[in-house]
């Protein structure tokens, strides 16, 4: 079953989320120094250099979960869409949820209003719940 609501998330939020994390623990990693100076260090067994690479690693792993699991819904989605008799709104929802585009950069591509594209969007999503009640979810879990 494909939730829609769902694919949206990932495409545009959790995808991005993940990678700006990714971004902040490599960085935090590698500002990490040693400090040298004659004086005695409490040993407390925390090594930030290790930690940040655990958490890179973990973020990494999270990252390519939500990578596997949004092909496999534009996987099960493809053939619904397809199956969609107006061209427009077939356009709409495979540069939408099969490309990943955002909606204003499908109305910039194809010359249309962002409201247009929307609209377009909605029909083609409520189509799909409509012919295919037990494989599409449209809003919210």
């Amino acid at each position: 079953m494909v939730n829609l609501y769902r694919m949206r998330m990932l495409m545009s939020r959790k995808t991005v989320k993940l990678l700006w994390r990714i971004e902040q623990e490599q960085a935090r990693a590698t500002k990490v120094t040693t400090v040298l100076t004659g004086m005695p260090h409490s040993v407390s067994g925390h090594d930030q250099v290790a930690d940040g690479a655990i958490k890179i690693t973990e973020l990494k792993e999270a990252y390519s979960d939500t990578v596997a699991e949004l092909e496999q819904m534009r996987q099960e989605l493809l053939p619904l869409i397809n199956s969609l008799d107006n061209v427009d709104l077939r356009a709409a929802m495979l540069l939408r949820y099969i490309k990943g585009r955002r909606p204003e950069e499908i109305a910039d591509a194809i010359c249309l209003a962002d409201r247009t594209i929307y609209r377009y969007l909605v029909r083609a999503e409520n189509e799909l719940c409509r012919r295919y009640p037990d494989k599409v979810i449209h809003g919210c879990p």
